[in-house]
């Protein structure tokens, strides 16, 4: 059968059924492993049964009311993330994707500073349309060469409306982390020169990277905290939060945004599970053991893999596998799939981002035929 799907990214011919835990299931009842927990969102495993109570009784109540309410979810789930980010007197806004959420945060920059360009690290995602759609030579767009403290230097900062921080981008160059001497000059010379740090938390917010946020790490305080992924655990929902500051800029002088499905009830009652629970059930202490008993699995293989494997990057469970360029990634790819294993794959790099309840079981099961499989390249 043809598809009737807009071929705009590739794809297996494979139907998925059913998704459950750390597991997907096909029409043909074969098992997958899911190693990207979606595309990096179920970070509570797919189908969560906490998560599905929440949607199954909030569908009863209100799915979405346009602009003329407001809701409760939407005002507690703000709060809750003011405070796990560490904002007071803050506020958020409500939407569907992750780019919409990245694409409005530097929209409400530019506003509040009057500048224009945008400052990010070279091998860092803005997002899939809008400014993420500025090319390389565009000069909106300053690219800041990844750990390069000297090219900080070169940077006229006074033209800048927002320094976007991505803290691990799964996107580009396959997981990488920035130094922190690197980072902290970045932010610490954009805040003197009055431009808006944009913590952009999408793929390493709500405890994928060991904390609730990549920037954490860092020992920095960012002015806007982007979400989106995790905060709905694969239900479409992203956020705006920013600081009592730039709340305060908006509400002097006051920024209009208005699309369909802002604010709505249904997301942001899903977000507030998804926090609850990743609390309740301590999860981002779990997952760093867990992080690290996988990270330490990979760093073995590739002491008795060096002349196959490159590099092992990870943090928390946002995990990398560079290969040499003797070994044929796709092919090791494609084996891996066949042997019911989900993960990315580019730059001859597998990328891990499984849910965070993956257990060492299953950690066992993947190394164990990635063991195998590079036995045979």
């Amino acid at each position: 059968m043809k598809s009737a799907i807009l071929p705009l990214y590739e794809s297996s011919e494979k139907y998925l059924v059913k998704s459950k835990g750390c597991y997907l299931y096909d029409s043909e009842g074969k098992k997958y492993l899911d190693l990207e927990a979606g595309v990096w969102c179920a970070n509570l495993g797919h189908s969560n049964p906490k998560i599905t109570k929440v949607i199954k009784k909030e569908i009863n109540t209100s799915i979405h009311h346009g602009y003329r309410f407001s809701n409760n979810y939407s005002e507690k789930l703000s709060s809750e993330l003011q405070r796990i980010i560490g904002f007071k007197n803050g506020a958020s806004v409500f939407l569907s994707s992750g780019s919409e959420a990245i694409n409005l945060a530097i929209t409400i920059a530019r506003k509040i500073t009057n500048r224009k360009k945008i400052i990010k690290i070279s091998n860092s995602y803005l997002s899939a349309f809008g400014f993420g759609g500025i090319s390389p030579d565009n000069n909106d767009l300053i690219n800041v060469m990844y750990n390069d403290e000297k090219s900080i230097e070169a940077i006229n900062f006074n033209e800048a409306a927002a320094f976007v921080l991505e803290t691990g981008g799964a996107s580009l160059e396959m997981v990488k982390f920035p130094n922190k001497i690197f980072v902290k000059k970045l932010v610490n010379t954009a805040k003197k020169n009055k431009t808006i740090i944009i913590a952009d938390e999408v793929t390493t917010g709500m405890g994928r990277t060991g904390k609730w946020f990549g920037f954490q790490h860092y020992d920095i305080k960012p002015n806007m905290v982007v979400t989106g992924k995790g905060l709905g655990n694969g239900y479409p929902i992203s956020g705006v939060t920013v600081d009592s500051k730039i709340a305060a800029a908006i509400r002097k002088n006051p920024i209009r945004y208005a699309q369909s499905h802002q604010n709505d009830p249904l997301g942001c009652a899903v977000g507030l599970e998804v926090i609850k629970t990743i609390e309740e059930e301590n999860i981002i202490n779990k997952s760093i053991l867990i992080g690290n008993y996988f990270y330490d699995k990979l760093k073995f293989l590739k002491e008795n893999n060096k002349d196959k494997i490159k590099e092992v990057r990870g943090r928390g469970l946002l995990l990398a596998v560079e290969f040499h360029k003797n070994v044929d990634g796709n092919l090791l790819n494609k084996m891996l799939f066949e042997n019911g294993f989900v993960f990315g794959f580019k730059l001859n790099t597998i990328r891990l981002l499984p849910t965070l309840i993956i257990t060492k079981k299953d950690i066992d099961k993947f190394i164990a035929k990635l063991t195998d499989l590079l036995k045979s390249l």
